[in-house]
């Protein structure tokens, strides 16, 4: 009776079943949901109306609000219909509510797969057509067939569908992905292997929305094997863990959950530390992944010592503070559009930009008893050394980081264009004006930042113009008679000596003093103390944005980059990274890979002769060296910052390489050629 209950028997079937006078085999979860079908919902099983479909504005609205969704699922969606789409099946995406906002079918079927409601806009929910494959997966939260006479109204009876439901994070449905026929074998056992083909694509969208969900975010991929292989293994179909930068954990994919959930003391694995489950901090697996190419590490579960394997993705896409100061995306003229984040929401991004290194961590000290405050900020240092991005983390750290983020170059555009681009103009105000008109730069940053770079540049009649705006608070577009108000915080950022330019009559002293109200040196990137942390962020960086996984250096590669003196910064540093990534074999950069000019400068500019070990140490241990005591071999600067490094790590040769930059290996043979011996080996 369950394969067919044709016609008005289907009605009596589903009653017979609930009442138990019909001995039938029907899951439990079916008849939970036939009773919701009449009790909650109360529908009528022989209802024959075929189901909903959206069309026009409402179907748009439902597809536009989930465009991202869709992006995501659209591959796996694509492979799956390459393997069921010959049998007579078409795939569906519905979201939450149980729309159909995607659909792939069989053109010559169209008619018959609009009839029975199998078609973008139909509605699925299981308050409007009863237990469904769609609709009581929603409800259920599980993977589930709904075979013919499962189905609650009649006018379902001959379809079969599998569906699965497509989780987030943290458990909440996002959507189902359903496979239907409109005819198939009475037996629903023959839909055991759609099924499973449908999580099996279900696993792919969901591990695409975790990685994109989470790409501000380090991500550890779980794998569990049965012996250490060495290499990086393909965790593809393995758990995923999302780690704030403290190590908190604040996103964990369906294996995650089963492999980690029950290894946790309270069962509670969300908001949890990493080092509450697994024997290792977040900065330890950071520092056994940035020297070692596509390598997995190990670890265990502090409850049941269970074994597991993982690599780490660090963030994709960073805010655009942090992302500008790892990639060195200086000098870039544009707009950042408001309400993407709340006061103070990203005042990490300036902690990060500040990294190890005092003058950064003084710097953002500085500024940040500034932020709320009507006074100026001058920003000076070389180019390429991040003074956009550290202007970008101050707009996001403020009060005004729901008003937009305005970037003008001042050295980028010809004199004639910045007064244009500065103030705007009415229409019509000069040839080839746009016809409405264009709002200048200051009109665009009312309500946020405007950031002036190479303010040095600014032609001397523009600076007259400047400081009239900032005394007044208003701007008067060329062309224009009447003054529009305007509000907005002023940060600038000059390469140049501002004092030099004013004695030589060439920047306005009175403007000079209007804007440097706190003035903040960015140090290059050959000074700053935590450069190898830089080296490596950049690396990683653009690794993932080149999709080459996992990509270290070799040691002699690494002497170099650390010899290097950098003239150009961090946006130096960025192509050069680009390029070794595009050149390197075998997961490795090589010095052969390195750009000919950083190989050609070796030991010809500013700092390039210093030892790599000396140059990784903070200044104030650079400028006042561990005396190496009497017996030691070799009393050269080298050796003294390789014995001030290993004695300030208590000679723990592993967190000394690290902190110097180099590999154990490079320390091991550095010791043994300066003589080192640690204490509880001397003689």
């Amino acid at each position: 009776m369950l394969a067919g209950a044709p016609g008005g028997e289907h009605a009596e079937f589903v009653y017979a079943c609930l009442d138990g006078s019909t001995p039938a085999q029907v899951e439990p979860r079916i008849l939970t949901s036939w009773r919701r079908s009449i009790h909650t919902h109360s529908l009528d099983p022989e209802r024959l109306d075929p189901p909903r479909v959206l069309s026009g504005p409402d179907l748009r609205s439902h597809r536009e609000s989930t465009d991202r969704f869709r992006l995501f699922a659209r591959g796996p969606m694509e492979r799956l219909a390459t393997q069921i789409l010959d049998a007579g099946y078409i795939v569906l995406l519905a979201d939450a509510s149980g729309i159909a906002i995607d659909f792939i079918g069989n053109p010559v079927l169209d008619k018959e797969l609009r009839r029975n409601g199998l078609y973008l806009g139909s509605c699925w929910s299981e308050s409007e057509e009863g237990t469904n494959g769609v609709g009581t997966c929603i409800v259920e939260k599980t993977a589930i067939t709904v075979h013919h006479a499962e189905h609650f109204r009649q006018t379902n009876i001959a379809l079969s569908c599998s569906a699965v439901p497509i989780l987030g994070p943290t458990g909440e449905v996002l959507g189902v992905l359903d496979a239907s026929a409109l005819s198939s074998p009475d037996d629903r056992r023959s839909q055991h292997l759609v099924l499973q083909l449908v999580k099996g694509a279900v696993t792919a969208i969901e591990n695409a929305h975790f990685l994109d969900r989470f790409r501000h975010d380090w991500v550890v991929r779980i794998g569990s094997y049965g012996e250490w292989t060495g290499l990086a293994a393909d965790l593809t179909d393995d758990g995923l863990l999302a780690l704030d930068g403290t190590g908190r954990i604040v996103g964990a994919n369906r294996a995650a959950f089963a492999a980690l959930g029950p290894q946790t003391a309270t069962g509670r694995l969300l908001d949890g530390m990493l080092e509450e489950i697994v024997d290792t901090r977040l900065e330890d697996l950071l520092s056994q992944s940035f020297h070692r190419a596509d390598v997995a590490v190990p670890m265990r579960t502090l409850a049941g010592g269970k074994r597991f394997f993982v690599t780490v993705r660090s963030p994709r896409e960073r805010p655009a503070a942090v992302r500008a100061a790892v990639t060195g995306a200086a000098g870039v003229t544009g707009v950042v559009a408001p309400g993407r984040a709340t006061a103070g929401s990203s005042s990490f991004a300036l902690t990060e930009l500040a990294g190890a290194d005092p003058t950064m961590l003084r710097n953002v000290h500085q500024v940040t008893r500034v932020l709320g405050l009507p006074i100026a900020v001058m920003l000076q240092g070389e180019t390429g050394t991040g003074k956009e991005a550290f202007a970008k983390a101050m707009h996001e750290a403020s009060d005004r980081c729901q008003g937009p983020f305005v970037a003008l170059n001042c050295a980028a555009l010809p004199e004639t264009l910045i007064e244009s681009e500065l103030f705007g103009y009415k229409e019509g105000a000069f040839t080839g004006a746009r016809s409405k008109g264009m709002r200048g730069k200051l009109l665009q940053s009312d309500g946020g930042t405007l950031f002036l770079d190479e303010i040095g540049d600014m032609p001397i009649q523009l600076q007259t113009r400047l400081l009239r705006v900032l005394e007044e608070r208003e701007v008067v577009p060329l062309g224009a008679d009447k003054a529009v108000p305007v509000d907005f915080r002023l940060v600038c950022a000059t390469h140049r000596n501002l004092t030099d330019l004013v004695r030589a009559g060439e920047f306005r002293e009175d403007l000079y003093y209007r804007l440097n109200g706190l003035k903040l040196f960015l140090p290059a990137l050959r000074e700053r103390a935590d450069k190898a942390d830089l080296i490596r962020k950049v690396r990683v960086a653009e690794a993932v944005d080149m999709g080459r996984g996992t990509v270290g250096f070799s040691d002699d590669a690494w002497e170099v980059l650390m010899r290097y003196a950098w003239p150009g910064n961090i946006r130096e540093l960025r192509n050069c990274m680009r390029s070794a990534l595009a050149l390197c074999d075998g997961g490795v950069i090589e010095p052969e890979d390195l750009p000919p000019d950083i190989l050609s400068a070796r030991g010809a500019r500013d700092g390039a002769t210093k030892p790599a070990a000396e140059m990784a140490l903070p200044p104030a241990a650079r400028l006042q060296p561990t005396v190496p005591s009497a017996g030691y071999a070799d009393p050269s600067p080298e050796a003294q910052a390789l014995i001030g490094a290993l004695r300030a790590h208590y000679w723990n040769v592993t967190r000394a390489a690290a902190s110097l930059g180099i590999c154990r290996a490079t320390l091991y043979r550095k010791m043994e050629r300066f003589g080192i011996v640690p204490p509880n080996r001397a003689e």
